[in-house]
């Protein structure tokens, strides 16, 4: 079971070493290598360019061109405010702040490998004073629990997936009137893609 994750204010850090990383990575290995011009088999120097004739002209007119498959570009991770995530969004690894809260995480289109994906979002009960962690992160994990079989297909205990949570700050409860908790899904084996909606494993 993986630790449950605080919730943190809107702006309290800019953008995640993670997904800076990805971006340089991405950019890193868009580069081609230069490939050397085509050799053209003839030993003799070409003095220029002759013209082509009119029956070459004609033919490489109706040449038709050559079809090529052309490879998906991958999409950076879009670094989001985490009290803007809903249910159905996807995201990657979060890095958290030296508080060990999250102020930002790294949304990614679901058809994409990601890491996580929101799948419940409640509002946990209490007053105007925070509960502290430990409570607030035991109605967020009893909450996650229950919407888990509906989401999934099969119950926790017995699934091969994980989650985690985020819930709120002390700050963000008592100031910002915060409560709502998020669920979030993943398979320890690896990232997927696509929704693990009636997963059922």
């Amino acid at each position: 079971m993986l630790s449950e994750t605080r919730r943190s204010l809107a702006g309290r850090i800019a953008l995640g070493t993670l997904a800076a990383g990805a971006a340089l990575s991405l950019s890193a290995c868009g580069q081609l290598p230069l490939l050397p011009p085509a050799l053209s088999g003839d030993n003799t120097e070409e003095t220029g360019s002759p013209e082509p004739t009119e029956e070459e002209s004609a033919e490489e007119e109706t040449t038709e061109p050559i079809e090529t498959e052309e490879t998906p570009e991958q999409v950076d991770p879009e670094d989001t405010n985490v009290v803007s995530l809903r249910v159905g969004d996807c995201l990657n690894e979060m890095d958290s702040n030296a508080d060990e809260t999250i102020s930002e995480v790294p949304k990614v289109d679901c058809g994409e490998p990601h890491d996580f994906e929101v799948f419940h979002a409640t509002d946990l009960s209490g007053g105007d004073t925070f509960p502290g962690e430990e409570e607030a992160a035991g109605l967020a994990d009893e909450a996650c629990i229950d919407a888990f079989e509906d989401f999934v297909g099969v119950e926790w205990e017995s699934s091969t997936l994980e989650y985690t949570t985020l819930f709120p700050t002390a700050e963000g409860w008592e100031d910002h009137d915060d409560r709502e908790a998020l669920c979030l899904v993943l398979d320890p084996a690896g990232q997927t893609e696509g929704t693990l909606e009636n997963a059922r494993f």
